[in-house]
This record gives structure tokens, sequence and C-alpha cells, in this order.
């Protein structure tokens, strides 16, 4: 696959992450009805009836955004710049697979609530690993 095809999916898929973070910040429901409802399917956190904070969550629409931004500059426009550019998705290459990895072994996301604790095993965290080695793949590759 080229670096070109790779940037874009990824870049439009975090993109669309960040909207959806935004969307969630600002009251949005999708996909559940109520809040308690959300919380349970897209945060996970036992006990939890409120979603977090709009800052934080806005904070996570930020820096799906510019992960998008970096996928974009690398595999779409062709920037080499390691320190600005290559490095970065390095470091997210490695921030996304032990994020991905996590649902898989013991620890915080072990006690997430359900149907959280079934989409991340099935849908969020193998999303996550792609993203990180298509973040690896636009690391490393020669364009």
């Amino acid at each position: 696959m080229r670096p070109f095809t790779v940037g874009v999916v990824t870049a439009f898929a975090l993109v669309a992450l960040a909207l959806i973070h935004a969307y969630w910040a600002f009251g949005g429901l999708w996909p559940a009805q109520s809040e308690p409802a959300l919380v349970n399917t897209v945060v996970g956190i036992t006990h939890a009836q409120t979603m977090p904070p709009r800052l934080i969550t806005l904070t996570v629409a930020a820096a799906l955004f510019a992960a998008g931004g970096l996928a974009f500059v690398r595999g779409i426009l062709g920037w080499k710049a390691v320190i600005l550019v290559r490095l970065p998705l390095a470091g997210l290459a490695i921030l996304f697979a032990i994020r991905g990895v996590m649902a898989y072994m013991p620890g915080p996301l072990a006690n997430a609530t359900e149907p959280f604790a079934q989409l991340n095993l099935y849908a969020y965290s193998p999303g996550i690993l792609v993203l990180s080695l298509a973040f690896a793949y636009l690391a490393t590759s020669r364009r």
C-alpha cells in the first residue's frame, strides 16, 4: 500500500474521530440514548453517570485532529522532516500500540462496563492497533 493511501485513510479516520469527540463534548449522545448509556458505551468507567468534562473531551478531539494532520502532511503532502513529522508519527505508533494492547491485558480496562468492554475488545482496540500500524508505516516509509 502506498503512503498516500495510508495517509488519506488515516487522516480521514482521525478527523472523523475528532469530530465525534467534539460532538460528545457539546452534549451529543450518539450512539446512545442517554448520557449514562453513552458513558457505558464509549468510556466504560464503572459507576460513572456523566461524560468526562468538556475540556478533557475537546483535548482528546484536538489530539486526534493533530494526529490526523501528521498523517496528512506525511502521507498526502509527502513531508519528510524527521523532527517535525516522522518522530511524532513514531511516538503516536507507540502510544496507540500501548493503548490498543491494554484491552487484552489485566489493568484499568479489565473492569470496564458493558457494552464498552466488548466494543473495546472487538472494535475499539483493534482499530487503535490498525492506526498504530498506519503511524509506524508513515513514520518509516521512504516516500
